[in-house]
């Protein structure tokens, strides 16, 4: 039976080998691209999916009951204004279960191309021991391999190129900042679905600093902050374009 990190290292490579002129320009522009086709990838499937007229007329009825619900309330008719609510909530599940086919089919690309990406802007770098102290790996992008070498002593310290960068710290290469966030054992690849589960350099690619450090964020965007930078706004007006919205 064939495992889902063996279907997504094959996937993986053919991605690689797909989009390496896309990346060989660079992150930035890579995630761009990424961000920007996805967006309309994700918009023609809403709108090949979704039946727009039905799913119009039902935010329609839902904001006309909603208005009759708080005229209701406004004049204390309490069971006109439950009676109303009742028929808002029965039409959003109406709206929500016309919406879940397209949503379906979103979600099943998201699962295709969303790791690859996960693993390409913020890979889990393999190692091996090569002393008490010392592992080595490959820290590929857009097909450019740098060898890179952990020295675990007191505290792991990463060498690319003869730069030596503490955990925490950041090195740069293709063009792009990278983060040295972990070296430990474990979680190999995306979301540990790739990979080894053995000694691992968990590296991010910080695409835009920050000045303030926000909750689940921190200092920096990463990739999937990056991409939703670029991608939310684009889906609306794409939506809005196709009438989806």
């Amino acid at each position: 039976m064939v495992s889902i990190q063996g279907l997504l290292t094959g996937l993986f490579g053919f991605y690689n080998t797909v989009f390496q002129p896309v990346l060989s320009v660079g992150p930035y522009l890579a995630l761009t691209f990424f961000s920007v086709a996805l967006a309309g990838i994700f918009s023609v499937i809403y709108w090949f999916l979704l039946d727009i007229e039905k799913n119009k007329n039902l935010k329609e009825k839902i904001s006309d009951t909603q208005e009759k619900m708080k005229e209701a309330r406004k004049n204390d008719e309490t069971d006109k204004a439950s009676d109303h609510m009742q028929k808002t909530m029965e039409l959003n599940q109406k709206m929500m279960m016309l919406n879940f086919k397209p949503m379906i089919a979103t979600m099943v690309f998201v699962g295709l191309i969303f790791p690859w990406l996960g693993a390409t802007f913020a890979p889990s770098v393999d190692l091996k021991q090569v002393d008490s102290t010392s592992y080595e790996g490959n820290f590929s992008y857009a097909g450019e391999t740098n060898k890179i070498t952990v020295i675990n002593e007191t505290e792991p310290v990463l060498q690319v190129d003869g730069e030596e960068i503490n955990q925490g710290q950041k090195f740069n290469q293709q063009g792009i900042s990278w983060k040295f966030k972990r070296f430990g054992e474990g979680g190999g690849g995306y979301l540990g679905l790739t990979g080894s589960d053995g000694i691992n350099a968990k590296i991010n690619a910080v695409f835009i600093p920050l000045p303030v450090s926000p909750p689940f964020i921190g200092p920096a965007l990463n990739w999937l902050g990056f991409y939703i930078l670029i991608a939310m706004p684009l889906t609306f007006v794409f939506r809005k374009m196709l009438g989806v919205q």
